[in-house]
Order: C-alpha cells, then structure tokens, then sequence
C-alpha cells in the first residue's frame, strides 16, 4: 500500500474518532487543510460519501463508519506489530490511553500514572474519566479501570485490589428510624441510590443485587457520601468514600453481616488485543501498589481541609 494511501487511512481515522477536522489535524501534526484534501482523495478514490459535514460537527455515514470499524482493526494491527518490536525491549514507550471512573481513579489512579509515568520516561499518559461504556477497541484505549463485578466475557479482566462496599447511616437518621435489621427490612428505609439504583450483599452463601428505593440519586460517590452525613438516609459506597467518617462516628455502618465478597477494582482489555509492555507493565505496576488494598492506601492521602 503506497504511502498517500496510509495517511488517507490515518487522517479518516482520526477524523472519525474525534469527529473534528482540527483535532485530527492537530494529533497528527499536520494542517486542517491537508486532513480536507487527505478525506477528500479518498472518497474520490472510493467513490462513496464516507463523512457527513456541517458546520457545528462532522461524522461517518453508514458507509463510512463501517470503513472506519475496518480501518481501525487495520491501524491496531499496524500498532500491535510496532509494538510487538518495542516490547523486545521491554520498554514501554508511546502513548498509554486509560479510560477510569469515579473517585477511586482521581484519588489512586490519577497518582499511581503519573509515578509509572516519571518511571518510563519515554511514555505519555491520557487520562479519560468517565463512567459511561466505553468500546475499548474502536474508540481506542489501551485499557480500562473498572470496579463491581464484571460481566462481560470479551473482555480480559485482572483484578488489582480488593473493594469493600460498606452500607452505613448518619446516627441522626438511625436515631429516628432504626437500624435495619436485615437486607429485607431495607424497604422500610430511604435508601441513598447511586447510577444502577440497586445495592450488592451476600446472603446464604450467595452474592445478588437488591433493588432499593429513596428520594436521592447521584451517580457520584461524594454526593451520596455528603447525603447520607446530613442525616438523609442510608448510603452503600466503597470503603474509602466512606472510612473517614466511620472512624469519626459521623457514619455508622449497618448490615456488615451482609457485605458482598465479589467486588473489586479491575483493569481491563479486549482479549484479542495483543498485550503490550506498556499495558502489561502498568497493570502489574498497580497490582503490586495496591496490594495491601485501597483502604491502607488511603490513610497517605491528603484530603483538602
């Protein structure tokens, strides 16, 4: 494949990927300019609308996004062979993408990157936070930071540390409404929901989900943490949301009896993706600093006063 090709390829990928003109210009060093004449010589080559374009925002066509779903397993494999040279070396270098939610990434993973990071100087990091479902392949990551329990079998999953959910209430709430007995007895309560609007626990050997009601959502642990402090209801958060506060007594936690065995923090992969060094040097990177568990981790941290 000739070289004009390669790069028509690349700048539609990229074009694709962050539906911008100017940001696929600007990841590939090259002006908006030669991305335009780039998409439109290989639509002419083509013949086939491979882009729509107005002027607020630009995306594929039903056409175009099925050549891009092929020109990234192109461009992955293109990159995989690459690497597979760098590995060699066992020096991870180039750009590690790592999509990761939630507190647990701002606090622990946001940290640990940027050590792996001053440790392989010749690599960059992109952090993306987000807790939405990501396809890891077509959008380009080389790895996700999930916790909960996995459920999806195409993916490779490596848990790097245990996670506690623990279920607690402010003493002013259970003063006035008791402390709940059992998990059943939770629908008598106002319970704090979180994204999924169910709670995890283990019972009879078994772990389920248990769907709960109340009158607060957030799908931020810090907002359900302040919610359940001001008295509002019971909340169910990891342990590190929460910690603080129960060794205070503003929190006292409820139904430990009832704490599920099967949740922890994972990386995760695509299984056909070939595992560079860089991937696999920073999974083993975090497994290795969170192996005493997040909550011994914790108690380092600085929490703004």
């Amino acid at each position: 494949m000739s070289s004009h090709r390669w790069e028509s390829i690349e700048a539609f990928e990229r074009v694709v990927r962050f539906s911008s003109f100017s940001r696929a210009a600007e990841d590939l060093g090259v002006s908006r300019s030669h991305i335009s004449r780039q998409i439109t010589a290989l639509e002419n080559r083509l013949d086939a609308q491979l882009l729509l374009r107005t002027t607020r925002k630009v995306s594929a066509t039903e056409v175009g996004q099925a050549f891009y779903q092929r020109c990234r397993e192109i461009l992955n494999s293109l990159e995989e062979a690459e690497q597979a040279v760098v590995d060699l070396q066992e020096r991870p270098r180039g750009i590690l993408r790592v999509t990761v939610g939630g507190a647990f990434g701002e606090d622990f993973i946001a940290p640990a990157a940027l050590d792996f990071m001053a440790a392989h100087t010749d690599l960059s990091v992109e952090l993306d936070f987000t807790n939405r479902l990501i396809d890891l392949i077509s959008e380009g990551y080389d790895l996700a930071i999930r916790a909960g329990t996995l459920k999806d079998s195409t993916l490779i999953a490596r848990r790097i540390c245990n996670r506690k959910l623990l279920t607690c209430a402010a003493p002013a709430y259970l003063k006035r409404n008791g402390e709940p007995s059992s998990i059943h007895a939770l629908t008598n309560h106002n319970c704090l929901l979180g994204t999924l609007g169910t709670w995890r626990f283990r019972e009879n050997g078994r772990n389920f989900d248990l769907r709960v009601q109340g009158n607060w959502r957030s799908n931020n642990g810090r907002a359900l943490a302040t919610a359940a402090l001001t008295g509002l209801g019971l909340v169910q958060l990891p342990s590190f949301y929460v910690e603080r506060d129960i060794a205070s007594g503003s929190l006292i936690p409820v139904l430990d009896s009832f704490n599920p065995t099967d949740t922890g923090i994972w990386a995760v992969y695509p299984h056909n993706r070939h595992l560079t060094a860089k991937v696999r040097l920073f999974v083993n990177f975090l497994a290795d600093r969170f192996s005493s568990g997040v909550n011994a981790l914790s108690s380092q941290r600085q929490y703004p006063q």
